[in-house]
């Protein structure tokens, strides 16, 4: 070949890669956009399911290299629908979204994307898994099967507020994304972009800051079940629990219709056992939580020092984790009122 060929070939050669490099760099952007995009959705979770398949769209955009165009529209789903529906897919099948039906992730949902995995094609897909922390036992194990055994085509994203719920090995075989609250600035642009945020009676802006540490999710759940009762509730249970001579006779006889509402409750008496225990050590008030029923919390939080306000609060966090694994709720109630109950007349073997 002559050497007018060879210049003439590497030039071609040349601009050949400086156009693969701008391709390159274009995709980069659109990475950086789509990242922020899930940033934000998973900031703020909670949002309607619109906004996760605007951002399943966008990642399967990014992972099958497909155009908006090409990809077939896709319509809002409810709430309700969302529910009744174990497993969604998205953009031809390349993004599978699974979330948790009622309080669990059930195998089934993860044997029907597990039965079309078989078929799938030399395309990427996706499976996001929302709420990864309700996996049960079979579905954890399944899963960490997959991923022993993986295929080159497919990836997880996996969803949690409770890392400590996964298996270590499945943490292990993945990377990890941090998402931090928001800054006070960015809360308050979120409460003003929202029109669907209706303060509860008692609060404002700056309680709910506080209330949910710069956590939208928290936000919205708070407003959706009429917040200000909640810190009520939660604190006369503390009242009973540290003042009554029976407490286990006053509140043995409370009702719970649905295992959710009980984990929502329990949840906001952990919230009001911390604020509690915080002041019992610490006496500063500066950073509590639940500021509307602060000063009932003051009154009560000398009884709840040392290690009884520890105890109290490992037994109500075993006590989450049995509503969890569909443990009987009204046994699990009864054990709290129990064990608190000994743990606050200082019974020592009640006291690690």
């Amino acid at each position: 070949m002559k050497k007018d060929e060879v210049i003439e070939l590497l030039k071609e050669r040349i601009k050949e890669l400086r156009d693969d490099n701008n391709r390159l760099l274009d995709q980069i952007d659109d990475l950086i956009k789509e990242v922020s995009s899930l940033k934000e959705a998973l900031l703020q979770k909670g949002e309607s399911l619109s906004k996760q398949q605007r951002l399943a769209k966008g990642l399967a955009k990014l992972v099958s290299n497909t155009s908006e165009q090409q990809q077939a529209p896709q319509s809002a789903i409810s709430e309700e629908e969302r529910q009744k529906t174990p497993v969604l897919t998205l953009a031809d099948e390349q993004v599978w979204y699974l979330h948790p039906v009622g309080m669990e992730l059930k195998i089934e949902q993860f044997r029907t994307f597990l039965s079309a995995m078989a078929s799938f094609d030399e395309k990427p897909h996706v499976c996001i898994i929302d709420e990864a922390q309700t996996m049960m036992d079979p579905v954890a194990n399944a899963l960490l099967k997959t991923l022993e055994e993986p295929e080159g085509n497919v990836h997880f994203i996996l969803i949690t507020h409770d890392l400590d719920a996964l298996l270590p090995t499945i943490i292990s075989r993945g990377e990890r994304f941090g998402f931090l609250p928001l800054s006070e600035n960015d809360y308050d642009s979120f409460i003003h972009r929202r029109k669907d945020i209706h303060f509860p009676r008692g609060m404002d802006e700056k309680i709910l800051f506080q209330l949910s540490e710069g956590n939208p999710g928290i936000t919205l759940e708070v407003c959706d079940e009429g917040g200000s009762a909640q810190p009520e509730s939660a604190m006369d249970f503390w009242e009973t629990v540290t003042g009554s001579d029976r407490p286990f006779s006053t509140l043995s006889s409370m009702e719970f219709k649905e295992r959710k509402d009980f984990l929502k409750m329990l949840r906001w008496i952990l919230l009001v056992g911390r604020d509690i225990y915080v002041l019992a050590e610490t006496g500063n008030p500066a950073s509590l939580r639940c500021v509307t029923v602060a000063a009932r919390e003051k009154r009560i939080a000398p009884f709840w020092q040392g290690e009884k306000g520890e105890e109290a609060l490992l037994a109500l966090k075993t006590a989450e984790t049995a509503v969890a694994r569909y443990i009987n709720i009204k046994n699990i109630w009864d054990m709290i009122l129990i064990t608190l109950e000994h743990i606050q007349k200082g019974e020592k073997e009640w006291i690690r």
